[in-house]
């Protein structure tokens, strides 16, 4: 059965990109005979194909950082007219690369919240132990960083509930947040994550300091372009690209103190996610017309 569900997940990917290019391909044959224009069947078959995959990446991108429809119980970002922001870190513990964070938020005093993954937190306990003993939030980013919606209900809700259970079990707190791998959710996750008391916390601004060859130069530039008040920063102190671990996060800690004088420098106040979140105003329930 959970492989079922799983393949129809996929096929359900598969079969809107093929729906989307599909539109291309009739939009571009009505055009092409309005123009009088010939173009080899291959060749538009190409096009449509990869105009049918950037769309569905753009949809995508729109889904992770504004969302479609209601949601209430999804934070993106902070109170826009307040001069707070908060520092995210996620795909942790990492061996190599978190006490390095650890020991800059220490010396420049900020706060930060972690989003563990946890395995890596019953493989490195030690270190997921000092993030809450040096006073920084904990947050759930599944057990093993998989891809949510492509699961069954049930590896679903094994993710949420061993990577929770794991948390509090080392760390000895409750994960009171919550986050996506890669900021992928759909309606079941948000139900599950109702059910287990947990905020669910995307972000504002991605550093991309998971991207192969990033340069701690490129973070502290898009972080000083880009940031003001109420953003939540997404940094990474694990992970890889394909791996739950294994990447190179260098530019990461390099970049860090400069990053925190930057945004200490436009006059923002580093706080944590919980005052950031909790001051933010709720989003508007959306106004519907009945006819009489």
């Amino acid at each position: 059965m959970a492989h079922a569900e799983f393949a129809l997940r996929v096929l359900a990917f598969i079969l809107i990109t093929v729906l989307i290019a599909r539109a291309y391909w009739r939009l571009a044959v009505r055009i092409l005979r309005w123009c009088r224009v010939r173009i080899p069947k291959s060749v538009l078959a190409v096009i449509s194909g990869l105009l049918g995959i950037i769309t569905l990446f753009v949809l995508l991108w729109v889904y992770v950082y504004h969302g479609f429809g209601y949601q209430p119980d999804i934070y993106r970002v902070g109170n826009r007219s307040s001069n707070k922001v908060a520092i995210t870190f996620d795909d942790g513990p990492s061996r190599e690369f978190t006490p390095a964070i650890l020991d800059i938020l220490k010396e420049y005093e900020v706060p930060a919240t972690f989003f563990m993954v946890g395995s890596h937190v019953e493989k490195y306990p030690e270190i997921a132990r000092r993030v809450v003993e040096e006073g920084h939030a904990v947050g759930s980013h599944t057990q093993n960083h998989r891809n949510l919606p492509t699961l069954s209900t049930i590896e679903l809700q094994k993710e949420l509930m061993e990577a929770t259970a794991a948390i509090t079990e080392v760390t000895g707190v409750y994960p009171s947040f919550v986050r996506p791998p890669r900021g992928m959710y759909d309606d079941r996750f948000r139900r599950m994550a109702n059910l287990l008391g947990q905020e669910i916390v995307l972000w504002s601004i991605s550093t991309r300091d998971w991207r192969y060859g990033v340069t701690a130069s490129y973070i502290e530039r898009l972080v000083e372009s880009r940031v003001r008040g109420g953003d939540i920063i997404l940094f990474h102190d694990s992970g890889a690209l394909l791996r739950n671990e294994g990447g190179d996060r260098r530019a990461t800690v390099m970049a860090l103190p400069r990053v925190i004088e930057i945004i200490r420098a436009k006059g923002l106040e580093i706080v944590p996610l919980a005052e950031l979140l909790h001051d933010a105003p709720g989003e508007a329930f959306p106004q519907i017309d009945r006819p009489e």
